[in-house]
């Protein structure tokens, strides 16, 4: 399963290895966590195993059940607002030890105001951004 890649996106992030990434761990609280929300959204989305599996290597999908996990995930750790908008606070504050805040602060600056067609879009769309953005990747 998937743990807490979308912690800071975010987390934010979320989770893999990638060229010139630095890489940090999430603490065991943190993973505790991840591992609860995980499997909590994984029954409220409907992603597929093979979906998540392929996430974790960063490879996104598109697919609409990916954007509802992200969403629920982004949701349950209150990285999203109850209206959608990003807590930059929260996201801030759940970064584990080893990442770099200020540069994730100006990488969640230029992600925030990503839109999308719906809640789920959008959370995927920002998910996205810092997942881009950012040279250090959370793993778990």
């Amino acid at each position: 399963m998937m743990y807490l890649s979308f912690v800071v996106l975010i987390c934010l992030a979320f989770a893999v290895f990638n060229c010139g990434a630095d890489n940090v761990h999430l603490t065991e609280t943190q993973k505790e966590k991840a591992k609860q929300y995980t499997s909590e959204c994984v029954k409220e989305s409907g992603v597929s195993t093979e979906v998540i599996n392929a996430a974790k290597t960063g490879q996104y999908s598109e697919d609409k059940a990916f954007k509802k996990f992200v969403l629920c995930f982004f949701n349950k750790s209150a990285i999203l607002n109850s209206d959608g908008t990003l807590n930059m606070d929260v996201a801030l504050a759940k970064l584990p030890p080893g990442v770099n805040k200020s540069e994730a602060q100006s990488v969640l600056e230029q992600c925030k105001d990503k839109t999308g067609q719906d809640a789920a879009d959008k959370a995927f769309e920002i998910f996205q951004c810092y997942y881009k953005g950012t040279k250090t990747h959370i793993l778990f």
